[in-house]
């Protein structure tokens, strides 16, 4: 996002009643769908993409905020996700990578040089990227998750977090996500430049963890 390295969220804001292996289990449903969602943002860029880091806990949504000033302009594209679990799929980009995401996505359509093209751009990608990444748990968990049309936000990270919680319609004051950063590299031969970071988020409320613990523990017995 800012720097190839993921947000770090306090520790204390971790829930006392997920264990150890829980916690594990999520982090790796989280780098599989990661890897399926990577796979969709290749064949969309044609450009090499790289799973960097993936993280599970319950957090503060102004864990978030407090890593990002409100000077940085923030893009976020935000994917309701209803079904067996109630959530938001959240893709947090710096605006100026939104931007060169989005000349990415166009590269190759011949396309008029209209903002909206490029918003547009950006939506569907999330779009797909989405239901790649739940598609995933859906079938690893046999749960049925489905995801509706994608909003975008762009301005100070603190509104496009507030937006996405008024999409989740929870009152949680903790909400549970499963964090993964993205970057895509434009060639082999020039890793490093113009990289875009991306963060990742699977936003899902306390009634919504309770059953992903459940099809868990389903799995493994």
């Amino acid at each position: 996002m800012l720097h190839p390295k993921s947000i770090k969220y306090r520790d204390e804001t971790m829930n006392d009643d997920m264990d150890n292996f829980s916690v594990d289990a999520f982090r790796e449903l989280g780098s599989i769908g990661m890897g399926n969602a990577s796979t969709s943002l290749f064949l969309l860029t044609e450009k090499n993409v790289q799973l960097n880091l993936s993280d599970a806990r319950v957090f503060e949504p102004s864990a978030i905020v407090d890593m990002i000033p409100d000077s940085i302009t923030m893009t976020g594209i935000m994917i309701p996700v209803h079904g067996d679990i109630n959530g938001l799929v959240m893709l947090l980009f710096e605006f100026g990578n939104a931007v060169y995401l989005s000349k990415l996505l166009l590269q190759a359509i011949e396309h008029d040089e209209e903002p909206d093209i490029y918003e547009s751009a950006l939506l569907e990608a999330g779009n797909i990227v989405a239901g790649s990444y739940l598609n995933s748990l859906s079938s690893f968990l046999n749960l049925k998750i489905m995801h509706s049309v994608p909003d975008i936000s762009t301005g100070p990270v603190i509104k496009i977090i507030n937006k996405g919680r008024s999409m989740i319609n929870s009152c949680d004051q903790n909400i549970f996500g499963i964090e993964t950063m993205f970057m895509v590299y434009p060639s082999e031969k020039d890793v490093g430049v113009g990289t875009i970071y991306g963060d990742m988020f699977l936003l899902i409320d306390s009634s919504s963890l309770n059953r992903l613990e459940d099809s868990i523990n389903k799995f493994l017995d």
